[in-house]
């Protein structure tokens, strides 16, 4: 199912439309001449990532009328639950208005009854010149269903140009139709010899300022992060969203891997770090961590007062596994998620699409290890470090696994389907072939 995006285009969109500076080395695709329908339709493109995926676990579309060579008016799906993006384009149209108009979407129309009604059904009687398809939805439900009923009213049209690069827009809406599976995103900053922090743990920053704006960017698209205990203990991250001006940004959910319960004997200087870092108040953190252990720790009748903070903390939910399997593997970490889903449920507010993993090379290496993933984002600093201990599958510190020995001949090669350069980082986006 491998794929490539045209220059410009990363899975977090167009690269200009966060990066304006970048206008000029990524100029529209050629074939974006004015007023014709690739024009219009990257144009719609656009549109749809002006929520930044708010939408999930639906699509973004972008919904554009144009008449006279003139936008009408346009739309962007709403939040989950809420209006699509050609019912927003709608609404703000008269009957007039869409009389002989143009319409483009990235994606074609639902047809069936959800949480909104059919938006297929908009299309009616109201004259309508012609409508382009940007892209086939996955949804079985509505794959090809949503243009065969425009083609059926005499204006439906479908134009590919783009139908690469929105599926990468959405793509855990595609994978999770397609594959009916969590989606499981990897990111990392590296130097050129593949370390992601140094021997001695510094790893601010390994990446430029546009890498982590960037980064900062996929974190909203995905409605959770993960993150290793190890890296939390070292580097008290925030977990959330800055240096972003974006109108509809929202912070993800926060997932800590602690199989072993070391956030309950963390010491005071730890505990302070936390509380004004990665537990500060205002969003929800859930820990996953080893039953047996937890249980010991609630059951405890010695238990500190911060361990006693931790268990009463209304925004921090505990999740573990069931029966007697370790939490090693990255297995283990998708079943518990699966086990414990009416809880996260209830956090988030909408079922849980998708995750990116963070961190540390532990982690990411159990992920990659297992193949469990659907997309790597990997930014490469121009600069050696020469260390050991931060590599992934490395032998210096205890692994979650053990990892046999690799062989050129027997690994799986993947496929890069976008790359481009942010400052002096190079961003890779890789995908399985």
């Amino acid at each position: 199912m491998s794929f490539s995006l045209k220059k410009g285009f990363t899975f977090g969109g167009w690269l200009p439309h966060l990066f304006p500076n970048m206008e000029n080395i990524y100029p529209p695709p050629e074939a974006c001449i004015s007023h014709s329908d690739e024009y219009w339709l990257f144009h719609t493109f656009l549109e749809s990532m002006k929520n930044a995926s708010i939408s999930n676990p639906n699509p973004s579309v972008g919904c554009l009328i144009v008449k006279n060579n003139n936008i009408i008016s346009n739309g962007c799906t709403e939040s989950w639950g809420n209006k699509h993006a050609e019912r927003v384009a709608f609404q703000n149209a008269s009957d007039d208005d869409l009389e002989n108009s143009s319409i483009y979407i990235t994606l074609e129309p639902c047809t069936h009854q959800g949480r909104q009604p059919p938006c297929s059904d908009l299309f009616k009687n109201k004259n309508i010149g012609k409508v382009v398809v940007g892209c086939i939805d996955p949804n079985p439900v509505v794959s090809n269903q949503g243009i065969q009923s425009l083609i059926n009213l005499g204006i439906g049209q479908s134009n590919f140009f783009l139908s690469n690069e929105i599926k990468a827009w959405n793509y855990p809406f595609f994978i999770q139709q397609q594959k009916n599976k969590l989606f499981i995103a990897l990111k990392w900053a590296q130097s050129l010899d593949g370390c992601l922090a140094d021997d001695n743990n510094g790893w601010q920053w390994i990446s430029g300022e546009q890498s982590r704006t960037y980064a900062h960017w996929l974190r909203q698209k995905y409605d959770a992060i993960m993150v290793g205990i190890g890296t939390i203990l070292n580097d008290f991250p925030s977990l959330d969203i800055r240096n972003l001006n974006h109108i509809n940004k929202r912070n993800p959910l926060k997932i800590i891997y602690d199989p072993e319960g070391k956030l309950f004997s963390c010491n005071e200087e730890q505990q302070q770090k936390l509380l004004q870092k990665t537990l500060q108040k205002g969003s929800h953190k859930i820990f996953i961590i080893d039953k047996n252990i937890f249980e010991s720790y609630r059951n405890s009748k010695k238990i500190s007062h911060w361990q006693k903070n931790l268990l009463e903390n209304s925004e921090i939910e505990f999740i573990t596994n069931k029966g007697q399997n370790k939490l090693h593997t990255a297995e283990s970490i998708l079943e518990c998620l699966n086990d414990n889903n009416s809880k996260i449920l209830n956090i988030l507010g909408r079922p849980l699409q998708s995750i990116m993993i963070e961190g540390g090379h532990r982690l990411l290496s159990s992920f990659i290890q297992e193949n469990h993933f659907d997309i790597m984002h990997i930014f490469t600093a121009p600069f050696f470090l020469g260390g050991e201990k931060h590599k992934l599958f490395s032998k210096t510190k205890r692994s979650y696994q053990n990892y046999s020995i690799k062989e050129v001949k027997n690994e799986i090669r993947y496929h890069i389907a976008a790359q481009a350069l942010l400052g002096e980082d190079n961003l890779l986006e890789i995908i399985k072939k």
